[in-house]
């Protein structure tokens, strides 16, 4: 099983606070599931210590395999909810690594 993660660090924008973006970001990725062949599980989480030095919110998910990664990293629906999130975001890192 292959794990992918991703954190992102969120600017506030149209409003919103860091939490409120990270909570939408959070549906758009969950909304994923069952609608991509090979991602078993994608859970978003919301950080809730306030401290400067955190991020704002962690996604991970688990594929079947590193094909299905790379098919999910290519896929129109993900892109799609990847470039609404990197354009909110003020910095994202990411690990990807094998069970």
């Amino acid at each position: 099983m292959i794990r992918y993660s991703v954190m992102w660090k969120f600017k506030p924008s149209d409003g919103r606070t860091p939490k409120e973006t990270a909570e939408d970001v959070k549906e758009k990725y969950e909304s994923l599931k069952g609608l991509i062949p090979g991602l078993l599980n994608i859970e978003v989480g919301i950080n809730r210590n306030d401290s400067a030095t955190t991020y704002d919110a962690i996604m991970i998910a688990d594929f079947e395999s590193w094909k299905a990664l790379a098919d999910y990293k290519a896929d129109t629906l993900r892109d799609n909810v990847r470039e609404y999130a990197d354009n909110l975001a003020e910095s994202r890192v990411r690990v990807e690594y094998e069970r």
